[in-house]
């Protein structure tokens, strides 16, 4: 009688954590696909791509982000802009600002600012400002709905101007 009830409580347990599984993020996380050659996890993989698929508390990245993208110079830039910084502002008026790395991108910790959504963003570098025109209703990563290219489901990627010539001596090193 033990031992059927010793293998009960394993089919049991074996249930149990099959059951904590999320297909449809596994799937999510799946579809990012593999890193970049020669690009370690950390703050400058991935740009470009939605953070918080795995940053958002499912893992399997371990830190997690309440807000997270990637900044580009101009929309038709595939290269990020390093050095912009991201603000933040919730409906209670609660900021937070993060600087975007070498890859253009930036995240904010969940630790350390847990917006009440809808948020508002404002990019800033130097004289330079671009205050995205609608809010984020839902969802910390700018890739869920910024993504390429432009069209009827998506603005394109964030950028900080619309033209280069916009930019410092041009956009140049």
């Amino acid at each position: 009688m033990s031992r059927a009830l010793l293998l009960g409580l394993a089919l049991a347990a074996a249930l149990a954590a099959a059951s904590c599984q999320n297909p449809v993020h596994e799937n999510e996380v799946a579809a990012l696909g593999n890193e970049a050659p020669g690009v370690p996890p950390g703050p400058t993989h991935r740009p470009g791509q939605p953070c918080l698929v795995c940053h958002g508390g499912e893992g399997p990245g371990k830190t997690q982000f309440a807000l997270a993208g990637t900044v580009y110079q101009v929309p038709t830039a595939t290269i990020g802009m390093n050095g912009v910084t991201v603000k933040t502002t919730d409906v209670n008026k609660n900021v937070a600002t993060s600087t975007t790395n070498s890859v253009g991108n930036f995240y904010i910790l969940a630790s350390a600012y847990s917006p009440t959504y809808p948020v508002d963003v404002e990019l800033d570098l130097g004289d330079l400002q671009n205050q995205m025109l609608t809010h984020i209703g839902r969802d910390g990563a700018c890739a869920s709905c910024h993504f390429d290219p432009p069209g009827p489901t998506t603005p394109g990627h964030v950028y900080l101007v619309a033209d280069v010539s916009d930019l410092p001596d041009g956009g140049g090193p």
